[in-house]
């Protein structure tokens, strides 16, 4: 099932001792015999309405399912933004790095030869940004809803916000400008049925969180309308520079984070990232990140 709810501290330590039970990917023998550790940059959009004892809880399971999957040691480092973990993977500070989707594709634009490794899906491959209003509204798309209330789940993903603001921008404003009031619900499902009992006249949630809602609640569903989307965006991607890390321990861990939805405790880690799968990168991927740059240029300062 796709995640629209994000578990507390708690659970993320909890999860932590129990991971420790999982069985190894690698054999005694197979295991990494030297003591280097891999160091994974993580981009600092991942985090977005996160709060930093949170975020350090979440790394912590994370890091002990790749060791025990890949059999590869490795430790979690926030990294900045797009450039600042690009130029990082490119200076051997970090071996890999996670980034969403479209800020692999800006930070390739500096750093070409940096290559995906696998993508992190959330059911789906390809993102989509999608407005949600009430069917009755005759709302037809962002523009329509100058000076209106919009609602937005915290931890939206980063594609939902770059879609809205780009919406906005086309009508010559921020969103904080354009909109009256731009309200922050816990989650999606909380977001979307404030739409449906009007309290707010709009949200934009991905594509998944609105087909998520449509299974479960297909009675508040039928209110609603989808009237504008996104272009598709590119999935999160682990990332890597070649010649850095050896194709064999490249392989091994690509393999086993790819195997991780199929034990129990794995599943439950990827759900409390909002994840359900790492994938092979699919035959498309670099197609996704040559038009989305195109509709998105990067507005990162430096990596014109």
């Amino acid at each position: 099932m796709p995640v629209l709810r994000t578990a507390g501290v708690a659970t993320f330590i909890l999860l932590t001792a129990l991971l420790c039970t999982l069985p190894a990917y690698s054999t005694a023998e197979e295991k990494v015999a030297s003591t280097n550790v891999v160091r994974i940059g993580m981009i600092d959009s991942l985090f977005r309405d996160i709060p930093e004892s949170t975020v350090l809880a979440m790394m912590q399971p994370f890091q002990v399912l790749m060791e025990t999957q890949t059999g590869v040691s490795g430790r979690l480092v926030p990294s900045g933004g797009a450039h600042a973990l690009g130029l990082d993977l490119a200076e051997d500070r970090v071996q890999l790095g996670v980034f969403h989707g479209i800020e692999f594709a800006w930070a390739r634009q500096k750093f070409p030869d940096l290559r995906p490794l696998m993508i992190a899906i959330n059911e789906q491959q390809h993102l989509k940004a999608q407005l949600v209003v009430r069917a009755d509204s005759g709302i037809a798309n962002v523009n329509e809803l100058k000076n209106k209330t919009i609602c937005l789940p915290k931890g939206t993903r980063e594609h939902c916000h770059l879609f809205l603001k780009s919406r906005c921008q086309k009508c010559g404003s921020e969103p904080t400008g354009f909109f009256n009031k731009i309200m922050h619900s816990p989650n999606a499902e909380d977001a979307i049925d404030d739409v449906v009992d009007g309290v707010v006249q709009a949200t934009v949630v991905d594509a998944v969180s609105l087909e998520c809602y449509k299974r479960r609640k297909p009675g508040r569903f039928v209110k609603l309308q989808a009237p504008q989307e996104s272009e598709i965006f590119p999935a999160a991607v682990i990332a890597y520079r070649p010649g850095v890390i050896d194709e064999r321990t490249l392989q091994r861990f690509r393999e086993g984070m790819i195997n991780a939805n199929k034990n129990p405790m794995g599943r439950q880690l990827l759900t409390l990232w909002k994840l359900t799968a790492f994938e092979r990168v699919p035959d498309d991927y670099e197609q996704i990140l040559d038009s989305i740059v195109k509709a998105y240029p990067c507005p990162c300062e430096g990596m014109k």
